[in-house]
């Protein structure tokens, strides 16, 4: 049985697909001017960190699992990123109902497709004789970070940001990504780099920033964002 109001069991009974992460909510939530970030692990829970303890089976027991464990309820981030139109667009521009979809979308169907690209690239990566180590929740929840690559030593060598394959697609909007990435570059002395999923290879593409446009590059080399007011005083050595 899910933990959820009834109106909203019935949205998940009708069906609820990847098509309603619609991407002007993504840039309202993440990426535009004031950005509402409400499902980081700060204001809910790391569902990345549900699927790996609890190993859930279905998209209902990572739901469930969330309602449990998480600071705020699914039905409580619907109504705050619902509210939140009235800041971006000026108007309520979506219902309820599209906005539930979306935070459904958000916080389960896209953490266990994520949960799967991750354990692709891990077997991937592993056979190139190349070690990773699951980072802190802050680093994977507010930096993008996904994993970080260690030398002989177990000393961090670069950070690691795993993203299926549509990410390529423009992926240059996703602007929220690479100034994180870059502001954990700057603060330790480390490089990036962004996997993407390659179906027809089996197996994933890099990322980094020498690849990026003259105009992105100039854009993380003056400004950091949302970054700009988050500080990180901890030792890169206690964040993995």
């Amino acid at each position: 049985m899910l933990n959820l109001d009834n109106k909203y069991i019935k949205l998940i009974a009708e069906g609820i697909k990847p098509r309603d992460n619609l991407p002007d909510l993504n840039d309202m939530t993440d990426r535009g001017n004031n950005p509402l970030k409400p499902f980081t692990s700060a204001k809910t829970v790391s569902t990345m960190d549900l699927i790996r303890n609890y190993k859930p089976q279905s998209e209902d027991e990572l739901l469930n699992l969330f309602q449990q464990h998480s600071k705020k309820r699914i039905e409580v981030i619907t109504d705050e990123v619902y509210e939140h139109q009235k800041v971006y667009f000026g108007d309520y521009k979506y219902t309820k109902e599209t906005i539930f979809k979306y935070c459904y979308c958000c916080i389960v169907l896209n953490s266990l497709n994520g949960n799967s690209t991750e354990l692709r690239f891990d077997s991937w990566f592993s056979l190139q004789q190349r070690r990773t180590r699951v980072p802190k929740n802050i680093l994977d929840s507010v930096f993008h970070t996904d994993r970080i690559e260690l030398n002989e030593e177990d000393r961090a060598i670069t950070f690691i940001s795993i993203k299926p394959a549509s990410f390529y697609h423009n992926f240059e909007k996703y602007i929220d990504v690479f100034e994180g990435l870059q502001f954990l570059s700057r603060r330790f002395g480390r490089p990036w780099v962004i996997y993407y999923e390659n179906p027809q290879s089996q197996s994933f593409s890099s990322i980094t920033y020498d690849s990026l446009s003259p105009t992105l590059k100039q854009h993380l080399e003056q400004n950091q964002g949302y970054y700009n007011q988050t500080k990180l005083d901890q030792k890169l050595e206690s964040l993995y």
